[in-house]
């Protein structure tokens, strides 16, 4: 797992940043009035795009391609969601961004802690000389 400060911090503000940016944009499109089911596909694809753009284009060369695409990506689809099947106010759409990226950002890192266990270093006492 990732435990170096600036990228631990580029993780949250980039998940923040994307979800965001997802409610905003799928609120101000959607906002409830098609249907929760259809407000959470489109919702869904507003977030994936947003994700895959900013993530390809902006944050991986400066931060990593595996620690952003995944995390942002499901940031960006789950905001998506949430702003695609409710009609938020500016306070709302702030408050699911932030609660929306920094829960996909713990369920990414509890996932990779879970499934990635602990890592085993290759030590000079191994006995292969």
């Amino acid at each position: 797992m990732e435990n170096r400060p600036y990228f631990i911090a580029a993780d949250v503000a980039c998940n923040i940043g994307i979800a965001l940016i997802a409610v905003a944009i799928s609120t101000l499109v959607f906002g409830g009035n098609i249907g929760m089911l259809a407000g959470m596909v489109g919702g869904m694809l507003i977030g994936m795009i947003l994700g895959l753009l900013l993530g390809f284009g902006i944050l991986a060369p400066r931060f990593g391609i595996m620690e952003v695409i995944v995390p942002c990506m499901m940031s960006g689809m789950i905001g998506g969601m949430v702003g695609g099947m409710q009609d938020l106010s500016a306070a709302e759409i702030l408050q699911w961004g932030c609660i929306t990226g920094l829960g996909s950002l713990v369920a990414i890192y509890t996932l990779n802690a879970v499934f990635g266990g602990q890592q085993k270093l290759d030590s000079p006492q191994s006995g292969t000389h």
